[in-house]
């Protein structure tokens, strides 16, 4: 859960792993400690990836053998990526598909009209981001493995003291191996540390100021116990600091274990049990027990529905049980894609606070091809954060709109507008951030 969805989330070359998040923030200045716990939203997004597994083809060339569920036949699945066109894979984010290693450049000029989002004194500012990258490809007959690593430079207008050669690291790692016809397992790693607070993963979260560093690293493995019945189990571990006087550092644990039972050739019905471990470097340590069951629907070939239900308890508590539940929705057209969702989940205290946090996701998107080369794409994310106390509630709301241009299949410019308000009533103290951006981006592959 602006940088749009490319960066944040999972770009596996269209084949094997994909989750979308958004650029956001809020302000931690006050130094009030529940903005580390509401990092903890950040590994539900995180952790909550779909992993698409596939069986070891005839050919020398990775492939799956057939069309896992939700993998849509529109030109703008991922997992259609030899159906779209070659001047439309830019425009939806896909790297080239080619072996070995791909540079790139990226070139951005940003407008926003409050450089730290600050509730008051705001300060309009213009950013020229300049940012390098490296992607690397390496596939066969029983899987792949590709990296991706880019630095971002920045220069200020106004703020000359905030330039910075390096002020953002992306690196991602992601491995998928077929052991045989009925196994198969997986490996992400994913790191990031950047500087300006406006620009964080997932929208409703308290920002904190210094350099902020994130890695996450998930085990995965699924086996085929019959031909309707899969197990599926996996291992997690979410680091979070940052370097600033005051800072709590932390790291969260998960594991995952399910079994999904193909009840058709359109649905599935998966049941698991979740169990997360909270580790603070200051404070209590916490756990999580979580049960789910979830239903998937492959309704048509351009229309998939998923619903899940459950329920969580966070320990010390004893008496405190909190509701869980997703809902997405996902059409496509010929030349148009759209997507709607839903996410409940609770996450334990942190800070001063006594009681769990619970977290209210919405979100949609569309993108939509206007002629060839050209595509436009919106997005709306809402957050409501709170406990059942009141003491602590966040509003988060964000929108974006922006048209994507390819004139050629190695270059593409996007105009975008941003726009994000972030209203917060922590211990009794209010503020209502707000923050608008327009950007100009330019991105040439080589």
């Amino acid at each position: 859960m602006g940088q749009e969805m490319r960066t944040k989330g999972l770009k596996s070359v269209g084949h094997a792993v994909e989750t979308e998040s958004w650029t956001g923030t809020g302000d931690l200045r006050s130094g009030v400690g529940p903005g580390v716990g509401m990092w903890l939203l950040v590994v539900w997004c995180l952790f909550s990836v779909t992993v698409c597994f596939g069986q070891e083809p005839d050919t020398q060339d990775f492939q799956r053998v057939t069309r896992e569920f939700g993998e849509l036949s529109s030109w703008q699945s991922r997992q259609g990526y030899d159906r779209v066109p070659i001047s439309e894979k830019l425009l939806l984010g896909i790297p080239p598909r080619r072996e070995g290693f791909t540079p790139r450049l990226s070139v951005t000029e940003v407008y926003t009209d409050n450089v730290f989002l600050t509730a008051d004194r705001r300060g309009t500012d213009w950013i020229t981001k300049i940012s390098p990258g490296l992607n690397y490809l390496l596939s066969g007959g029983k899987g792949q493995l590709s990296a991706d690593y880019s630095v971002e430079s920045r220069i200020y207008a106004r703020n000359a003291d905030e330039n910075t050669a390096a002020s953002r690291h992306n690196g991602e790692v992601f491995g998928l191996w077929t052991v045989s016809n009925r196994t198969t397992l997986t490996l992400f790693d994913r790191f990031e540390s950047f500087q300006d607070p406006t620009e964080q993963n997932v929208p409703g979260l308290l920002s904190t100021f210094g350099r902020t560093s994130i890695n996450l690293i998930a085990l995965g493995v699924k086996h085929q116990m019959t031909p309707s019945v899969d197990f599926m189990g996996s291992y997690a571990n979410f680091r979070f600091s940052v370097d600033r006087l005051g800072a709590i550092d932390s790291s969260t644990h998960e594991g995952e274990v399910g079994v999904r039972v193909r009840e058709s050739r359109r649905g599935r019905i998966t049941a698991k049990y979740r169990f997360r471990f909270f580790d603070f470097e200051l404070g209590r340590d916490l756990r999580s027990h979580s049960v789910l069951l979830g239903q998937e629907m492959d309704l048509s070939e351009t229309l998939v529905v998923s619903g899940t239900i459950g329920a969580v308890h966070v320990e010390p508590n004893p008496l405190t049980v909190d509701v869980l539940a997703q809902v997405s929705i996902k059409k496509s057209f010929e030349n148009a894609i759209y997507e709607l969702g839903y996410m409940r989940d609770a996450f334990p205290p942190s800070g001063g606070l006594g009681q769990p946090i619970v977290g209210d996701f919405v979100r949609a998107s569309a993108k939509v091809r206007l002629v060839n080369d050209v595509l436009f794409d919106a997005g709306l994310v809402w957050i409501l954060s709170d406990t059942s106390s009141n003491d602590f509630t966040v509003h988060t709301l964000k929108w974006n709109v922006g048209i994507s241009y390819a004139p050629k299949p190695w270059l593409m410019a996007r105009l975008g507008y941003d726009m994000f308000d972030q209203r917060e009533d922590i211990l009794g103290t209010s503020a209502d951030r707000l923050a608008k951006k327009v950007s100009l981006r330019m991105t040439a592959t080589f």
